[in-house]
C-alpha cells in the first residue's frame, strides 16, 4: 500500500439562482464565472505590473535579474485588492492560487533544462483557462446533505451545489469529507468550465493498493508513434482510435457556426451540437487511453519510454493533425503516474537518444534512416550485420535496452 494523489472529475450543476426554497445558500453561475474572472484578472494584472517593473530597469541602465517569488507577488495582490473591491468576491484562497500559478510559471521559465516560454497573459477566448481553484482549509471543501437530505457539494463561500458522479467516485469523497476518516483526505478543488458544461475536479490524497502483476513478468520498451499509437519491443501494436465520425461532426458544426452571426440562434445550435460532439471525442480517447495503460501496467514489471518532443513534431504539417487528435503526450503521462501508483519500474529515456537509427543487434548507427524526412522507411537492413529491421519494433528495443542501462539492470 502506498498514499497517492488522484483526481476525481465531478460534473457539478450550478443555479441560476443565489439561495434555494429552503434559504440556504447555493452556487450560481454567475459567482462561479465571477471566480473564473478574478483569477484571469489577478493573474493578468501581477504579470503586467511585473513586465512594466523589468522595462523600467532596462530603461534605466540596469541589469535585469529580477526573481520573483511568493512575496513579492504577495505585495502586488495586496495592492489590487485595495484598488479593485469587486476582488473580494472571489474566494481567499483562489486569489491566492492565482498568483502562486504565476510565480510557478516564473519558476519554469528560469529553469533552461525546462526551456519553458515566458509567461504571457491569459486571454477570455482561451477555452483552457476557464478555471479557478479552491484550497480545502477547515473542511471548507465536503460533500453534505441540504435540507431536502440530498447530498451536494459544499463549496467554501460559494454554497452547494448539486452533482454527479460515480458511486466509486461518491464513497472516496464521503470519506474526505468526514474529518474522522484520515484515509482519504480532500487538497483541493478545480472549477472549471469545459464546453459550456461545469465540473470539479478534487485532488485526494489517498491508500493505494498496487495491482498484483497477471502471468509473467514483462519488460517493455514502448515507441510512441503517429500511425500507430504505440508499439513495443515484443513486437505488439496498438492502433489508433477512430475518431473520424467525431472530427467530421466538428468541423461540421465549425463550419456551420462561421456562417451565421454570432449569439444568433442558429450560431447558438450549431455550438451547443459542437460542444457536444467535442465531449465525446475527448472522453472516448480517454476511456481508450485508460483501458490500455491499465493492462500494459498490469502485465509488466519494467516500461521504458522515450520522452518525445511532441512539440517539435507538431510544426511538422504532415503530422500536426494526428497528433492534435490522437494526444499522444496524454498516453505517456497515464503510463508514467499508473505505473508509479503500482511500484513499477518507469524510466524516461532522452529524447535526443537515436531509438530509430541504431541496430538492436549490433548497436551500429544507421544516419539514412533518421529524421522526419525518412519516415516513409518502416523496414530497413542493417549495414553491418545484415539483420533485417521493423523500424517501430527496432526503435522499442533499442529504448527498453537503454532504459534497462540507465537503471543498471539487463534483459530478463
Amino acid at each position: 500500500m502506498k498514499i497517492v494523489n488522484k483526481y476525481l472529475e465531478v460534473r457539478i450543476y450550478p443555479s441560476q439562482m443565489d439561495k434555494n426554497d429552503n434559504g440556504e445558500k447555493i452556487t450560481s453561475i454567475n459567482e462561479i464565472e465571477s471566480n473564473i474572472g478574478i483569477y484571469r484578472f489577478i493573474y493578468n494584472m501581477e504579470l503586467a505590473f511585473i513586465n512594466y517593473f523589468r522595462q523600467l530597469l532596462k530603461q534605466n541602465g540596469y541589469e535585469d535579474k529580477l526573481w520573483i517569488t511568493q512575496s513579492s507577488c504577495d505585495v502586488i495582490l495586496k495592492m489590487l485588492r485595495q484598488e479593485y473591491a469587486f476582488l473580494e468576491k472571489a474566494e481567499s484562497s483562489s486569489r491566492q492560487q492565482s498568483q502562486k500559478d504565476l510565480v510557478t510559471a516564473f519558476k519554469r521559465y528560469f529553469k533552461h533544462d525546462l526551456k519553458s516560454h515566458y509567461p504571457v497573459l491569459k486571454k477570455r477566448k482561451n477555452t483552457q483557462k476557464f478555471t479557478f481553484r479552491i484550497m480545502n482549509n477547515n473542511n471548507n471543501i465536503r460533500i453534505q446533505k441540504d435540507k431536502n437530505g440530498y447530498y451536494k457539494i459544499k463549496l467554501a463561500k460559494l454554497g452547494l451545489v448539486k452533482f454527479k458522479t460515480s458511486k466509486e467516485y461518491k464513497k472516496l469523497l464521503l470519506k474526505g469529507s468526514n474529518p474522522n476518516d484520515e484515509s482519504v483526505k480532500i487538497k483541493h478543488v478545480v472549477v472549471k468550465r469545459v464546453n459550456d458544461k461545469y465540473y470539479a475536479v478534487f485532488n485526494i490524497e489517498c491508500i493505494h493498493v498496487p495491482v498484483k502483476i497477471i502471468g509473467p513478468k514483462q519488460q517493455l520498451g514502448i515507441d510512441i508513434g503517429c500511425s500507430k499509437l504505440a508499439v513495443f519491443s515484443n513486437s505488439k501494436e496498438i492502433p489508433n482510435l477512430n475518431l473520424e465520425k467525431e472530427t467530421e461532426k466538428i468541423i461540421q458544426y465549425q463550419k456551420m457556426m462561421s456562417h451565421h452571426k454570432k449569439d444568433s440562434n442558429r450560431y447558438k445550435k450549431a455550438k451547443k451540437l459542437y460542444h457536444k460532439w467535442m465531449r465525446k471525442l475527448v472522453n472516448k480517447r480517454n476511456d481508450y487511453y485508460d483501458k490500455i495503460t491499465t493492462c500494459i501496467v498490469e502485465n509488466a514489471c519494467f516500461i521504458a519510454v522515450q520522452n518525445e518532443n511532441i512539440i517539435a513534431w507538431k510544426h511538422n504539417k504532415f503530422l500536426s493533425r494526428k497528433l492534435q487528435l490522437n494526444a499522444p503526450r496524454n498516453f505517456m503521462d497515464k503510463i508514467e503516474y499508473k505505473s508509479q501508483w503500482n511500484n513499477i519500474g518507469f524510466v524516461k529515456v532522452s529524447k535526443n537518444f537515436p531509438s530509430t537509427q541504431t541496430c538492436s543487434k549490433c548497436r551500429k548507427i544507421n544516419s539514412n534512416v533518421g529524421g522526419i524526412g525518412n519516415l516513409g522507411i518502416r523496414d530497413w537492413i542493417c549495414p553491418k550485420c545484415g539483420t533485417h529491421h521493423n523500424r517501430d519494433v527496432n526503435a522499442a528495443i533499442n529504448i527498453l535496452n537503454n532504459g534497462l542501462e540507465i537503471v543498471g539492470t539487463t534483459m530478463q
